[in-house]
């Protein structure tokens, strides 16, 4: 009777830790679809739990072009070169897109409009613009420099 017991302890205990480690493997769509339905505070929650967590999503390019940082609070700027999909919607109908920034100008000069491109990078912003989710993902390495630049207030 004890290793009757002892076996289903074992298999509730396997169960759920298995559906921990779904829930940390959410993909874009999740995040998005959450982050929608979110109240105002259970974004800033959402954000929190997703700032620089590594992810790997894509799209359809709309535009590739620089982009300017200015924090007039530190006295911070930044230059990057920003990639934009064509807005996408996840399995529940919301609308996305997705913002790509990287440090150097060789990792965006050969993107063209219309392509395809699948990156990995780490969340640095979810923005609600009220038609569309947008989701800022930094490919490359983050300094305190960055991450100063990037905060979402």
């Amino acid at each position: 009777m004890k290793k009757i017991i002892a076996s289903v302890f074992l298999f509730l205990f396997i169960l759920g830790a298995g559906s921990l480690c779904y829930a940390e493997a959410m993909d874009i769509e999740g995040v998005v679809d959450s982050f929608q339905k979110a109240t105002d505070l259970q974004k800033n929650q959402i954000l929190e739990e997703n700032s620089g967590r590594a992810i790997s999503c894509g799209g359809i390019v709309n535009n590739v072009g620089e982009y300017d940082f200015f924090d007039t609070v530190n006295d911070i700027r930044g230059s990057y070169y920003r990639l934009t999909t064509e807005q996408q919607k996840t399995k529940n109908n919301t609308p996305y897109q997705l913002v790509f920034l990287f440090q150097d100008k060789e990792s965006a000069k050969d993107i063209d409009k219309g392509q395809s491109v699948q990156k990995d990078g780490k969340i640095i912003r979810i923005i609600d613009e009220r038609l569309q989710v947008s989701v800022w993902i930094f490919c490359g390495e983050l300094t305190d420099k960055d991450k100063g630049l990037f905060k979402q207030n």
